[in-house]
């Protein structure tokens, strides 16, 4: 990656760039700095998974589940026995009933993330790898926030759910195939082939006029049995004079260095003022929570990435 002084144009040294941080005033952290601190908090200096030790799965909370889930394969080709350790760790995990915590490193330059290895029942052979969060990640709701049900909403709320159950043998084959990839195979194709970009059958959008005719119903009276929201009350604003002269939005050249944060997953470890800086560069809305300006970010670069 290239960086270079928006002002002057000028190709700015790796050993000149400099992050910043607020405390007590603005502090300059060097990247050298940075990577030392990544790499002492990471248990192992090599990228992999290390498994710290197992939880009842019954202490795996659903509330706390973060970011996106893997999926864990052996692979003896790379490691002689691996498949068949595997298989016998997950027998006991199943039969134990409980799930490994361990400490995923994806690349040695990168920091650790806590996550929760779930055995999987089905024919892959693999286990589902959940981010999980730690201590600062997770805010106690105030009570003010916490609010109540009566029986008709909980009741109206069953049914709907039963509604909308996928009815399969095992979950793997309700999962839709990866869009992205798709897109991605499907753009591969039509440059080395010489081919006009196809269409794209996307299973994972939701289908609305088949949930309506399937739950139409249902839907409808859970939304009657939610109590109305308090309105507003609008205060009037001067409005202001209408401007002569309308300026364009310039949209910013998207840096390989956003590109490589979109595919390693890595959005979520950069700030709120970085996210926003994005956003402001390619003339979108940057303001909301981080989850807001991450999904913004990726809807920007996948469609940098996909458009023809």
């Amino acid at each position: 990656t290239i960086r270079t002084n928006t002002e002057t144009g000028e190709v700015v040294a790796p050993e000149d760039v400099h992050h910043f941080a607020d405390f007590c005033g603005r502090v300059s952290i060097h990247p050298a700095d940075l990577g030392k601190m990544k790499k002492a908090s990471n248990s192992h200096n090599e990228a992999g998974l290390v498994v710290h030790g197992f939880r009842p799965m019954k202490l795996l909370s659903t509330t706390n589940l973060m970011s996106r889930s893997s999926i864990g394969i052996a692979n003896d080709s790379r490691v002689s026995g691996s498949e068949k350790a595997l298989y016998n760790l997950k027998q006991s995990m199943m039969k134990k009933g409980v799930f490994a915590v361990g400490e995923l490193l994806t690349r040695v330059s990168a920091m650790s993330k806590m996550v929760a290895i779930v055995p999987k029942n089905d024919e892959f052979g693999g286990v589902l790898i959940i981010h999980l969060p730690y201590k600062e990640d997770i805010r106690k709701v105030a009570q003010s926030d916490i609010g109540f049900a009566d029986r008709n909403s909980v009741d109206a709320a069953k049914s709907l759910i039963s509604k909308s159950t996928l009815n399969c043998e095992d979950f793997a084959s309700c999962l839709p195939e990866n869009p992205w990839l798709k897109h991605f195979f499907g753009y591969l194709e039509s440059v080395s082939l010489g081919r006009a970009l196809g269409e794209v059958e996307d299973e994972a959008k939701m289908d609305v006029e088949q949930m309506l005719e399937t739950a139409c119903e249902e839907i409808e009276s859970f939304s009657l049995s939610l109590p109305e929201d308090d309105q507003p009350v609008k205060k009037e604003r001067k409005r202001k004079a209408p401007a002569s002269v309308k300026t364009e939005v310039v949209k910013e050249r998207i840096s390989e260095e956003w590109i490589d944060r979109y595919k390693s997953d890595e959005l979520d470890l950069v700030k709120n003022d970085q996210l926003k800086a994005f956003l402001k560069s390619q003339g979108e809305r940057a303001a909301g929570r981080k989850a807001d300006l991450i999904d913004r970010v990726i809807r920007v670069i996948q469609t940098e990435l996909f458009k023809e």
